[in-house]
């Protein structure tokens, strides 16, 4: 017959532990007073649980249980709120007895009114917001997070916040309220307000935060706060719009004699795959003035050590390059010399200008209408269009230099340039470029 052991025996250390309501509890051989070895202490070790379990089960809630205890009490009774009074009331009392919703929603009530009153200012949802961004804040000032994903963090957590109330106890966040957000994102995305993508996000940011929130003993870890359940398909295959080779001969067309300026950033985004931070930052030892080449790794993965991508620049790109080159270390600025694009922290908060895309909203203005695709839909384009072919649809990914994918690509698939360059070659015909 097996022995009844209440507690787990630790042959390295000759104790016995135990976990009990999320607390661990031990106590070694010696305190026992017993011998060293796991037969000998196990009846002493079995009463000294027992003990210690009555005092637990009879201990006194904590301040920060009765908050918590508190909030799911109204929680219980407020989640109601799509339910009509008259039913909500009809509902309780028969099950029991009369005039017993009335008494429970004034209990409610008022442990609810206690519960805020006796919330410190430093455990409200708003305060320890504040207190994450500091924390976001110190990582992208040492470089380990862009001023672009501090920004994001600082947006998408204020949805979360503002969803649970700002003024509300860290307390009330449980198992319950992670459930509830979820089903609230999930409306959002049905009823068309958010992308999956969006929604996506909004959710791993505010688990980073409750997250925080745990690993600083604010709050206990909901035991759901990584359920695989609570997801959306943000990566399922969507349907790829592109620009058609009419629409930008238009676009190409409608900047001759308006703004050659702007022929230029597109026909790079076309040409090259970049966006505006790409454009930007393109460096005079990047480019090859002699050949005609841009060598460089997409700002985006450089950090990560991306790949690094030559591609051989269109006659019109080209010459459009070396007419507005810039004397700096940067090819390209605004005519006052700065960057094309900036984003920067002042005063804790994201200041940005895109030279770039104000450019294209000019460009908008000018044609009279609305352009029917953004400006990162001309990369998009590109590369989609370079996947249409039998041949050169293998070198898609590459002119996006994206991270190689698979053991193949990434160890042993060389691109070859020369090929590589007829490809942008025969982008440029498929284009229409310069027709």
């Amino acid at each position: 017959m097996a022995k009844p052991f209440y507690m787990t025996w630790v042959g390295g250390s000759r104790r016995w532990r135990k976990k009990y309501k999320n607390v661990w509890y031990s106590v070694s051989c010696r305190q026992l007073g017993t011998e060293d070895t796991k037969e000998a202490s196990w009846r002493a070790a079995n009463a000294w649980w027992r003990q210690q379990q009555g005092l637990t089960d009879n201990a006194p809630p904590s301040e920060s249980e009765e908050r918590a205890n508190a909030f799911k009490f109204w929680s219980m009774v407020r989640d109601w709120d799509q339910i009509a009074e008259k039913d909500r009331g009809r509902v309780v009392d028969s099950l029991l007895g009369e005039g017993k919703y009335q008494q429970i929603k004034a209990q409610a009530e008022a442990i609810l009114k206690s519960a805020i009153e006796t919330t410190p200012p430093n455990r409200t949802v708003a305060a320890q917001v504040e207190s994450w961004k500091t924390l976001l804040l110190g990582i992208c000032q040492s470089g380990q997070i862009s001023e672009g994903r501090f920004d994001a963090y600082c947006r998408v957590i204020g949805i979360f916040a503002a969803w649970i109330g700002p003024e509300t106890a860290i307390d009330a966040i449980d198992e319950t309220k992670i459930e509830r957000f979820f089903n609230h994102l999930s409306a959002k995305v049905s009823e068309g307000a958010y992308a999956p993508t969006y929604a996506h996000s909004i959710l791993m940011t505010a688990k980073q935060f409750v997250g925080r929130l745990a690993e600083m003993k604010l709050i206990p870890v909901p035991g759901n706060l990584r359920s695989r359940r609570f997801r959306f398909n943000h990566s399922s295959a969507a349907k790829i719009e592109v620009f058609t080779a009419d629409e930008i001969k238009g676009l190409l067309t409608a900047c001759d004699g308006f703004s050659e300026r702007t022929k230029l950033y597109l026909l790079l985004m076309l040409n090259c795959g970049m966006y505006q931070n790409d454009i930007a930052e393109l460096k005079t030892e990047e480019v090859n003035w002699k050949t005609g080449t841009i060598t460089r790794a997409r700002s985006k993965t450089r950090e990560r050590g991306g790949p690094v991508v030559t591609y051989r620049l269109w006659p019109e790109t080209f010459v459009l390059l070396k007419k507005f080159r810039a004397s700096g270390d940067l090819v390209l600025t605004t005519d006052e010399g700065n960057p094309l694009v900036k984003f920067w922290l002042e005063d804790g908060k994201m200041r940005r200008y895109d030279a770039i895309q104000s450019a294209w909203n000019r460009l908008a203005a000018k044609m009279g209408a609305k352009i029917r695709l953004s400006l990162k839909h001309l990369r998009k384009t590109s590369a989609t269009t370079l996947g249409q072919h039998p041949q050169f649809k293998f070198y898609a990914n590459h002119f996006l230099a994206d991270s190689p994918k698979g053991i193949a690509n990434t160890h042993y698939v060389v691109p070859s340039d020369d090929e590589f360059f007829l490809a942008l070659n025969w982008l440029r015909e498929k284009l229409a470029i310069g027709a």
